[in-house]
């Protein structure tokens, strides 16, 4: 099921939207719309003349879409800055918890990741001020709602992402700060860790104020765990080549091999892929998940050539782990074939990507303990 929709494109960044946002836009009207009057009171202006109901809920549509023209603009911010500093910007996707830049890495020089986090805070910040100061310059009450209202929420924004809270921008420059003095590696774990106690504070608060806050410090909690755990398995990767790990021995089938045979294959060897090749050339890559999308009935007519996939992406011996890894989560396959000089020479699973994690991580720990 598609979940993102591409809206349009700005200094080449696709921009995407979330299934997901449906739901948040909608809670933002109904909350907005149905505390209009109070929320007025509450920072000092005239109503809006809009009548309880239908009008209501339209203008609470309007915050709504303001909040993530707001988000975007920050998310903006740091992509252009990003690309600025010559990192690639695959797309911004808008949903339930905002907006995600997704770059292909975070740059580890303390001052880069500094001005590319400090951007996006530093937009909301300006859109909040000229949004406040917009008020000042019309007549009309509805706009000086929607100006007050939606200027507080970008210095919201700014402040909130300005908490030391990894993997917020806040926690990004804590963790460029502490990489001035600490390897990535222990700056990152020492960043996350803050960024989880924030986030048991954060849930704390919100069982007593606000339960959405408890959502918020879940996500943050587990983002932070997740990003340290990445950049470890990187960090004791990247002193591996993928022939260091590679499987030289491997079990390759032919596209005349039939279906049957091919679960034969899966069942006595247990595993899950495997590369085609033809005279000497690898041809395709064959999965078990290609061999589902058969009914039983054909597996004996059914051939390899009929049901692999033909578009294979490959890697060479000395490339490093590390980015293999990382191509691996962003494509979600779990082998590349191995090829040199057009030819099959090996192939690369998760599972060896890990055992090497694995190992090279207690040899670390065994250092570490002797030192």
């Amino acid at each position: 099921m598609k979940t993102s929709f591409k809206i349009g494109t700005v200094s080449g960044i696709p921009i995407k939207l979330h299934i997901s946002l449906i739901i948040i836009v909608g809670f933002i009207a109904w909350s907005v719309g149905s505390n209009l009057f109070q929320l007025a009171e509450f920072m000092g202006v005239a109503p809006p003349p809009v009548s309880p109901g239908f009008e209501s809920y339209v203008l609470g549509a309007i915050v709504a879409i303001g909040l993530f023209a707001s988000v975007l603009a920050h998310e903006l911010g740091h992509s252009i800055v990003a690309q600025r500093e010559g990192l690639e910007i695959e797309e911004i996707t808008l949903w339930i918890f905002g907006g995600v830049s997704n770059l292909e890495e975070m740059p580890r020089e303390p001052g880069r990741e500094i001005k590319i986090s400090v951007v996006g805070p530093g937009i909301s910040l300006i859109l909040g001020g000229v949004l406040y100061a917009a008020s000042s310059y019309t007549a009309s009450d509805t706009i000086v709602f929607l100006s007050i209202y939606l200027g507080f929420i970008n210095l919201f924004l700014a402040g909130f992402n300005l908490l030391p809270a990894f993997p917020m921008d806040g926690g990004r420059i804590l963790r460029a700060i502490f990489a001035t003095r600490m390897s990535y590696a222990k700056a990152t774990s020492r960043a996350a860790g803050i960024g989880k106690g924030f986030a048991v504070l954060m849930g704390i608060f919100g069982i007593f104020f606000n339960p959405f806050l408890i959502v918020i410090a879940v996500f943050i909690y587990f983002a932070a765990s997740a990003e340290a755990q990445n950049v470890s398995v990187r960090f004791v990767l990247e002193k591996l080549d993928v022939e260091d790990i590679m499987s030289k021995k491997m079990c390759t089938v032919s596209p005349s091999t039939t279906a049957r045979d091919l679960l034969d294959k899966i069942v006595k060897l247990q595993h899950t892929g495997f590369p085609v090749v033809y005279r000497g050339g690898l041809v395709g890559i064959v999965t078990m998940a290609d061999l589902k999308k058969i009914p039983k009935s054909a597996l004996d007519q059914s051939r390899v050539a009929d049901i692999m996939t033909r578009e294979v992406t490959t890697v060479k011996p000395g490339e490093d782990v590390s980015d293999v890894w990382n191509r691996m989560l962003q494509d979600n396959v779990g082998r590349f074939p191995v090829v040199s000089d057009g030819e099959l020479v090996g192939i690369v699973t998760r599972s060896d990507v890990m055992h090497a994690y694995n190992i090279l991580s207690e040899l670390g720990e065994l250092d570490s303990g002797h030192m």
